[in-house]
């Protein structure tokens, strides 16, 4: 998918693909980069770039994320495109609403059978002492809630499924 992100104010142009190893592969400027994430138990996440490993530390805002090194400090990633324009970070797939960490559910606004447009506000979940708003990505109707106010997910949970409005 051809993505365009703003990354410490820098506009960078990319294809993003799913790697059949359970990573990404990332086409930038004709270079290809390999990434593949594994969580750590700290609430870390190991990210292999090209076969090195670079503990982070990831948390996301409704509008960015957020990835902390003791290396290189903290870069801040916002996702800039047609679909979703200045400000709108994705959040999953165009059908679920996927955890981009381990957390708790502090809020849920909507309910089975709701009708959301994108943008709007759906959970908020805190991880690592950050509070986040997940946004609907696009118009739909909410087919499911899987987790409930303080029930707690692991990285990559479904926590909503959408249906088409």
């Amino acid at each position: 998918m051809r993505r365009r992100y703003l990354i410490d104010g820098q506009t960078h142009d990319v294809v993003v693909t799913r790697s059949v190893h359970g990573g990404f592969s990332i086409l930038r400027d004709g270079r290809r980069i390999d990434v593949h994430a594994e969580a750590l138990p700290d609430d870390r996440q190991r990210l292999h770039i090209d076969g090195q490993a670079h503990d982070v530390w990831v948390a996301c805002s409704e509008k960015s994320v957020f990835v902390h090194s003791n290396l290189s400090g903290a870069i801040e990633i916002e996702t800039v495109d047609a679909a979703g324009g200045a400000g709108q970070a994705r959040v999953g797939a165009s059908d679920t609403l996927v955890a981009p960490m381990p957390g708790t559910i502090i809020a849920v606004h909507v309910c089975e059978g709701d009708m959301v447009n994108a943008g709007q506000s759906l959970l908020v979940i805190e991880s690592m002492k950050l509070e986040t708003t997940l946004v609907a990505p696009r118009d739909a109707r909410i087919q499911a809630v899987h987790f409930g106010v303080g029930a707690t997910f692991g990285l990559k949970a479904i926590l909503l499924t959408l249906a088409d409005a």
